[in-house]
């Protein structure tokens, strides 16, 4: 341990006394990052935590009239342009970060006796891109590894990893096409103090992010092809042909235990802008879903064909509200039992961002077809909410608040609820101190998902490649 700290130091160290060209611009735009410094009252808002989990999957409420671009991994914001310390040509280092972990935890599953467990945790986390834009182009690869030290032990399932590949190309003024892979290996170690869902307050675009805690371990590959098409200067035409592929490991009574995945199909998107403010469009994802499971009575037991049809509109009032509604129909049809539940359900996504002088607020809610952390073919409902308060232009806290249900007919009935307060200091304008507390309680089924309360603190130092714009300069 003192040999992984003090390389811990010498990493920062050497970070810190880099040579630093000015900072290029951040991901929110010139002119909102104006804005913020002459109110002198905030700093633009910060990176998100790359080593937190997939979130691909997650449902974007708020339609927006964006056209094809790269989004920062566990992220609402577009992936920037580089001009840190760390770069060399295409290749960057984005973030690097240490957290160390107290947590206490009691779980109460069915079949075991009730256990406790106090688990002292590092945590060390990195950002890589690999970035270009060719002529009419683009490549992007971001790798996020997030590597556990557990009561002074590093094991060889402790590796956390998420990895996105993107390419865009534009074929013609009225076709693209992006091709997009995200892969994430969620380990047994594993721990989440960010807040729940991450958004863009530019254009009020929110993704949820998962907070199930292990041991289980959970492997995830989404892969699709996105194809536009501009039918007219307001009207935009577009389908993705996907292919996502899952995998969980055993994690209450025997590790042995397995459950494999597959879903195969495509989504289709029509976007009409009505104003500059106003968006209308109609979203399909249907899915036909094949799982293979190791437990008789633990995880989908037969195939389903997933379904999820939304009429959507999209407003911003003035530069600081967002609203987006979502309203359809759901449909987890199950093919050979009765194990996943059938019929038609309604489908709902809304979604509120508001940017105050002094704060940020974001409330997001869906029910549909959505990874949660865990292989599942039921819908589920989930709700996020989240605040930012900027003290002063280095001090800011955060208090988010998330909760989630499976809308299945039959038993189990997974379920989380998740809870955190977060201080953020900035000690220069890219390297932060911060804190927190969380609170995670959740109900599995007995293999697959463990049950139980987990309590937790952590205290954490991280760098980013382009840290916060503060006030005045």
């Amino acid at each position: 341990m003192h040999k992984i700290r003090h390389a811990v130091g010498v990493l920062f160290a050497l970070i810190l006394l880099a040579p630093t060209p000015r900072l290029s611009g951040q991901q929110s735009t010139p002119e909102a990052t104006q804005a913020d410094a002459a109110n002198g009252t905030r700093p633009a808002a910060q990176q998100t935590d790359a080593s937190t989990g997939f979130g691909s999957q997650a449902p974007t409420p708020a339609a927006t009239s964006e056209g094809f671009f790269v989004r920062a991994l566990n992220s609402a914001n577009q992936l920037g342009k580089e001009s840190g310390p760390l770069q060399w040509g295409w290749f960057s280092v984005r973030s690097a970060s240490f957290a160390q972990y107290y947590s206490h935890a009691n779980f109460s599953d069915p079949g075991i006796p009730v256990k406790s467990e106090i688990v002292r945790a590092s945590q060390l986390s990195t950002m890589i891109v690999v970035d270009h834009a060719f002529k009419t182009s683009r490549f992007s690869l971001q790798y996020a590894p997030s590597l556990f030290i557990t009561n002074g032990k590093i094991y060889s399932n402790a590796l956390n990893q998420t990895v996105g590949l993107d390419t865009t190309i534009p074929w013609s003024p009225r076709w693209s096409l992006q091709v997009s892979d995200r892969f994430s290996y969620y380990a047994s170690q594993r721990y989440f103090s960010d807040t729940s869902a991450d958004t863009n307050f530019l254009t009020g675009t929110s993704i949820q992010k998962d907070f199930l805690n292990g041991p289980g371990s959970v492997m995830v590959n989404s892969a699709a092809a996105s194809f536009s098409y501009l039918w007219s200067p307001r009207t935009t035409i577009s389908f993705a042909p996907s292919f996502d592929y899952q995998y969980s490991k055993g994690a209450v009574l025997s590790d042995k235990a397995s459950l494999r995945a597959l879903y195969e199909g495509g989504r289709f998107t029509l976007s009409h802008l009505i104003s500059p403010t106003q968006t209308i469009g109609l979203t399909y994802l249907g899915q036909y879903a094949s799982f293979t499971s190791t437990s008789a009575h633990a995880g989908p037991q037969s195939n389903a064909f997933l379904q999820d049809l939304l009429l959507t509109y999209a407003n911003q009032f003035r530069r600081s509200w967002h609203f987006g509604l979502g309203v359809g129909v759901s449909d987890s049809t199950d093919i050979g039992n009765t194990s996943i539940p059938s019929g038609v359900r309604l489908a709902l996504n809304a979604a509120i961002t508001k940017t105050f002088q002094r704060s940020d607020f974001a409330v997001t809610y869906n029910r549909g077809h959505q990874f949660n952390g865990f292989i599942s073919g039921a819908a589920s409902d989930r709700i996020d909410a989240a605040q930012t308060i900027y003290w002063t232009p280095r001090f800011s806290t955060t208090t988010s608040v998330a909760y989630f249900k499976t809308t299945a007919a039959l038993p189990p009935t997974e379920s989380a609820s998740y809870a955190t307060e977060r201080l953020s200091f900035n000690l220069t304008r890219r390297l932060s101190l911060s804190a927190s507390g969380s609170y995670v309680k959740q109900v599995g089924d007995g293999v697959f998902i463990v049950s139980g309360i987990r309590r937790f603190a952590s205290v954490g130092l991280s760098w980013t490649s382009q840290g916060p714009t503060q006030p005045g300069q």
